[in-house]
């Protein structure tokens, strides 16, 4: 279980960025962040992550305090699939092995390579071993951002914007991949998206951010044109067709 409680963060005490956030998810949830540029969404993640310092709240995966541990121990739990996606100049079985680096002290152990193997076989990157992961596409780049979190073997997994460079097919591709990995693994997973439609289709449970405060949260009963409004200021009509909801904006 994912708590983050009463978040408070700024650069100074004058500008609060987040100002007592608060948002929780069970294992195999997905929860889905929303809301406008600059609202905190990225801010709240780096706290997550550790690459910032609250000022104020709780941050607890499965009870276990995320803000006083050490990144080795992090490592173990949160792992992260940014919106660019750099590789470095090593073949993709490297690339997915150095994520076990938290797991092992001198030289991965065969424990670290057999989970790395399975991976690369989950994810269908067989063919891709012995590649540089540099020369890869962008949707290629994609799955083995997610692979090598998944090498993790996290207990939340952290996406910021996942669908922004992909084509629509790569979108439905990995749009399944995050529900089987929820689903399949129970592992929590937190994205920030900014497509509604998106968000609604693959979110569990909902956080509508602004002004560095979650305004509304819950499941797809919160996601109504009332609370689209106050988050991002704008109009919108929802409507059903054949079962499926669809959210567009008004010009």
């Amino acid at each position: 279980m994912l708590k983050v409680e009463n978040l408070a963060f700024g650069y100074t005490k004058k500008s609060p960025i987040l100002k007592g956030a608060s948002i929780s998810l069970e294992k195999g949830e997905i929860g889905v962040v929303l809301g406008p540029n600059g609202a905190g969404k990225s801010t709240l993640f780096k706290n997550i992550l550790g690459l910032l310092k609250p000022s104020a709240g709780v941050i607890e995966i499965d009870g276990k305090d995320m803000i006083n541990i050490t990144p080795r121990e992090r490592a173990k739990r949160i792992a992260y699939v940014p919106q660019s996606v750099d590789m470095p100049m090593l073949s993709v079985y490297e690339t997915i092995l150095a994520s076990r680096l938290p797991y092992y002290t001198f030289a991965p152990t065969k424990k670290d390579r057999e989970i790395v193997f399975n991976i690369i076989r989950e994810f269908g990157l067989e063919h891709y071993m012995n590649t540089m992961a540099t020369n890869l596409s962008g949707g290629e780049k994609q799955i083995v951002a997610i692979a090598r979190a998944m090498a993790q073997e996290p207990k939340v997994l952290i996406f910021d914007e996942p669908t922004s460079n992909l084509d629509i097919s790569r979108e439905l591709l990995l749009q399944d991949r995050v529900s089987k990995i929820a689903k399949n693994k129970d592992v929590t997973i937190l994205m920030a998206v900014h497509d509604l439609n998106l968000a609604y289709d693959i979110g569990d449970k909902f956080f509508f951010v602004k002004d560095g405060e979650v305004v509304a949260q819950g499941g797809k009963e919160v996601f109504t044109e009332e609370t689209i409004k106050a988050t991002f200021n704008r109009e919108c009509h929802i409507k059903e067709i054949d079962n499926q909801i669809y959210i567009k904006y008004v010009r």
